[in-house]
């Protein structure tokens, strides 16, 4: 019995070592057949990538690694092999990849896409606003980076658009803090956020909200000047804004306001470029190099 149960094993593992040895003759054929140029194996990369079979993308842009290490679609294919694990959310290779291609080829014009597929694996990353912004912070200072680094590229105007929304979540998070600290009676402690998202988040979709509390909090510590240079930012730049009557019913009794429609003119409030409308969309789409 202990013999025959011998003899299974060893077939076993006599025909296990066979599929395996055959797999691995296919696979070299895959590279020793191959007829194609590394141009046509880049392309089919490419058409793979459009139907979704990434694995098999994969297969050709290794081809093209292992057949023609010297050709341009080499470097090229380190690139898309990173844009592919981002497609299949694996962002630590997507990383790894683009910090190697940097290390690789420091002259490249494709460098600046390197850094555009690190910056979205932190961007895609970003969480709800009541939550932890480091990656919205990593986001944030690596599309910074590429917008400083390399002025117009072709990427420029996606990597703003992100910034924007970027910046919409992080004012969000802030606007959060400063009225929990408002709550909490906690006057400084909310005017340190409410300040910060006025310097820093200007055109963000709470600034309107931001500037009625930040005119709120020093109409109720007496300080009526301040009180009223912030409504007048809020009065020129949002006069229809619901924050913006909120403000004018807080201050109307006060001297100068409510005698003339244009009464924040003389404080000289400070223009905010327009917001753009909300996108509800999540913005997380990727370009793919070229």
């Amino acid at each position: 019995m202990k013999k025959l149960i011998l003899i299974l094993l060893s077939l076993l593992l006599i025909s296990c070592s066979s599929n395996d040895k055959d797999q691995y003759l296919n696979d070299q054929n895959l590279y020793e057949d191959n007829i194609y140029s590394d141009y046509e194996l880049f392309e089919f990369a490419n058409n793979f990538i459009k139907d979704d079979q990434l694995d098999l993308a994969l297969i050709e842009l290794d081809k093209i690694e292992v057949l023609f290490p010297s050709s341009k679609y080499a470097s090229k294919s380190i690139l898309v092999n990173a844009y592919i694990h981002f497609l299949k959310k694996d962002y630590e290779k997507t990383r790894a990849l683009s910090e190697m291609y940097k290390n690789y080829y420091p002259g490249s014009k494709d460098i600046v896409y390197a850094n555009y597929l690190e910056a979205m694996t932190y961007y895609v990353l970003i969480k709800k606003s009541n939550y932890s912004q480091k990656n919205t912070d990593e986001a944030l200072k690596r599309f910074n980076f590429i917008l400083n680094a390399y002025p117009n590229s072709k990427y420029e105007i996606d990597i703003l658009t992100k910034i924007k929304l970027i910046n919409n979540n992080l004012a969000a998070e802030k606007l959060n803090t400063a009225k929990f600290y408002l709550d909490k009676g906690n006057n400084n402690g909310s005017l340190l956020y409410l300040i910060d998202i006025f310097n820093n988040h200007s055109s963000s979709l709470s600034i309107e909200e931001t500037l009625f509390l930040i005119t709120k909090i020093y109409y109720s510590l007496d300080e009526y000047e301040l009180a009223k240079r912030y409504a007048a930012i809020l009065a020129y730049n949002f006069p229809k804004s619901e924050w913006y009557l909120k403000s004018y019913n807080l201050l109307y009794g006060l001297s100068g306001v409510g005698k003339d429609e244009k009464w924040y003119e003389k404080f000289n409030p400070i223009k905010i470029l327009k917001k753009d409308e909300e996108n509800k969309s999540n913005n997380t789409l990727i370009q793919i190099i070229e």
